[in-house]
């Protein structure tokens, strides 16, 4: 179980790298991207070219190894769990790290500028054929005596460091004359030749030697020392084993082995001057072919490589914004659906982001106001209920991020709470609001309009509410004509109830109408309250109001114009019922009551005065 739940947080840590990789290519910038993936790339392939056969190529591996698992394990351990001061601690480390290859690759680095030095456009002159047909001559001759030779033929780097510590001979290169040297009984046979053009230079030279480790176990120190030399300088080396008679070539550091009489000229030849024949360029494509594994395990070295060092160098690079405002407009992807964002209010956050400081510049100056994100939600969330969502999985997946190669750090609030509601259309009648002015003999054609809330909104509406306005403005000229008033095209209010349709069909209605009057609104001041109570209560209680000054109420009322404009706060009629069960014994709690009225017909109440009072009974009374 744990090796699984490790194997899932390596593979998302490395789908992580990918997919920050693969917003930077999609970003404004992705040349840029290409560039930089190219060069590292090539860089790679040289220090492996460069270190191969020698005993770097474990170290390399090893190298590669920690790099590879230490960025995964960080970006697990710091996106997974927010483990943000071991990603600080990371960033050193790579530092250190670089530090210690200066350190552990030292020979290979010294290798490396030598061969820095031996670039050239193309070779110079043409091959030496007599110095060719002399040194493939005397190694068919020394391969079948059994006579071990080493011969090292200079060609841009100079070897007359090696050279010095021979015996100088500068005499013209011959099949015999190598031959002698390197038989068995001769004072020079024991160590190497040096072949400067058509001269052999010095016999009995001592070569570096290769690291034991860099090659096979069962090669003698003549072929340890071609490799040496060849790892040094740009010289060719020719090696005949004195046990098994192979003849072979080293290179840059790569040991050519069991090579014919015929191969060693073709090579000497292709190495010395570039040139192939048509016969060696067949052989080479068929070696090509034969080496597709070889290439394959290249890349699979190059390419993982190229990456996590992109990546590593991406994140050195980049710079934290400050907090930047967001806001979430949230779509169903679904026509029949509509998406509620409830919290925060107006769907704003503030993120910090994280990306290259060009992305950051635009970012800032590019937008004024908040960052619009868009955001589709599909319909598998639960309807009409409120669900929640981390803010930042949205920004960050988000193409206004995306497009700039930015990642988001984080995100206050952190979560995103919203609704996903199903709209429904249901036809409901329309009703003429003239506002203030009293109306009859109405018509609206349709009648209907189909409304489009959501389902949520539709149950919290009662019967009653479930219409729609047509709002006219009734002109001046059509009070009192007692003429019928028509209108086209008037536009229907979008709300119903609390709530504001997201569709109305049709938009328009017609409508037909007769005014009869205007409903105005006052407020009577100072209106009289009086007490209504039976004789027998009177002849027993005392009414006491609370305050006197509440025997004089406001009310306001409305009406139609003529009779509230005929009104009289004196003359309105104001009472307060008395009963009997006011009259609590031994009680002194006051009670509070509402004041009647009696006004005209067509004038309403708009408000119900109240004031406290309490019953108190007379002297004498039993």
């Amino acid at each position: 179980m744990e090796g699984a739940r490790a194997a899932f947080y390596t593979v998302r840590g490395m789908l992580d790298i990918l997919n920050i990789l693969y917003r930077r290519l999609v970003s404004d910038d992705p040349y840029a991207v290409v560039v930089e993936l190219t060069l590292i790339a090539l860089t790679i392939n040289w220090c492996v070219n460069l270190l191969h056969g020698t005993r770097g190529t474990r170290l390399f591996k090893g190298l590669l190894i920690v790099l590879i698992v230490a960025t995964l394990g960080v970006r697990i351990l710091s996106v997974q769990f927010g483990w943000t001061r071991l990603e600080l601690l990371y960033r050193n480390f790579v530092i250190g790290l670089g530090f210690m290859a200066l350190v552990a690759f030292q020979p290979e680095l010294r290798r490396a500028f030598i061969r820095a030095g031996d670039v050239r456009l193309r070779r110079r002159g043409s091959p030496q054929s007599k110095t060719i047909a002399a040194l493939v001559e005397s190694a068919g001759h020394l391969s079948r005596q059994r006579h071990g030779a080493l011969i090292a033929i200079q060609r841009d780097v100079g070897l007359g460091n090696w050279a010095e510590n021979g015996t100088p001979i500068w005499a013209d290169v011959s099949a015999n004359l190598i031959s002698t040297i390197f038989f068995p009984n001769s004072p020079l046979h024991d160590l190497g030749v040096i072949i400067h053009g058509s001269k052999v230079v010095a016999a009995n030279c001592q070569f570096p030697a290769a690291e034991s480790d860099e090659l096979d176990v069962r090669l003698g120190s003549r072929h340890r020392a071609a490799v040496g030399l060849s790892l040094e300088s740009d010289a060719l080396v020719v090696v005949v084993s004195e046990e098994t008679g192979t003849i072979s070539l080293a290179d840059g550091g790569r040991l050519t082995r069991f090579l014919s009489i015929d191969e060693l000229g073709a090579e000497l030849t292709e190495r010395l001057a570039g040139v192939r024949d048509t016969a060696q360029r067949g052989a080479l494509r068929i070696r090509t072919l034969s080496d597709a594994w070889r290439l394959a395990r290249r890349a699979l070295v190059v390419v993982p490589l190229t990456i996590v060092i992109w990546y590593v160098a991406d994140q050195a690079s980049q710079v934290e914004s400050p907090g930047v405002k967001v806001e979430v407009r949230a779509s169903a992807a679904a026509p029949t659906h509509m998406v509620d964002i409830v919290a925060p209010e107006r769907a704003t956050f503030t993120v910090v982001f994280r990306g290259s400081t060009s992305s950051m510049r635009e970012l800032i100056e590019s937008n004024a106001g908040p960052l619009v994100v868009d955001w589709r939600v599909d319909e598998s969330w639960p309807n009409a209920k409120s669900n929640s969502i981390p803010a930042a999985a949205v920004i960050d997946a988000s193409a206004a991020v995306q497009k700039r190669g930015l990642q988001v750090q984080s995100v206050t609030p952190a979560n995103l709470q919203f609704i996903v509601d199903r709209l429904e259309t249901i036809a409901v009648p329309v009703r003429l609001e003239t506002g203030e002015v009293n109306v009859a003999d109405a018509q609206v054609n349709p009648a209907e309009a189909r409304v489009t809330l959501r389902s949520r909104e539709w149950a919290q509406l009662a019967p009653g509410q479930r219409s729609i306005a047509a709002p006219v403005e009734v002109p001046r000229e059509a009070f009192g004509s007692g003429k019928v008033t028509q209108r086209s095209g008037v536009t229907l209010a979008r709300r119903v109830g609390a709530f504001t349709a997201t569709a109305v069909e049709p938009a328009t209605v017609d409508v037909s109408f007769r005014v009869i009057g205007r409903t105005v609104g006052r407020t009577l001041r100072g209106v009289p309250v009086s007490w209504l109570i039976p004789e027998a209560l009177e002849a027993r209680y005392r009414v006491v109001p609370r305050d006197v000054a509440d025997l004089l109420v406001d009310v306001d009322v409305e009406g139609d114009k003529s009779a509230v404009d005929a009104l009289d706060p004196q003359a309105v009629v104001a009472y307060v019922q008395i009963t009997g069960d006011m009259y609590v014994p031994g009680a002194s709690a006051w009670q509070t009551v509402e004041v009647q009225l009696t006004l005209p017909a067509g004038v309403s109440m708009l408000n119900r005065p109240r004031l406290q009072l309490r019953l108190e009974e007379r002297a004498g009374q039993p």
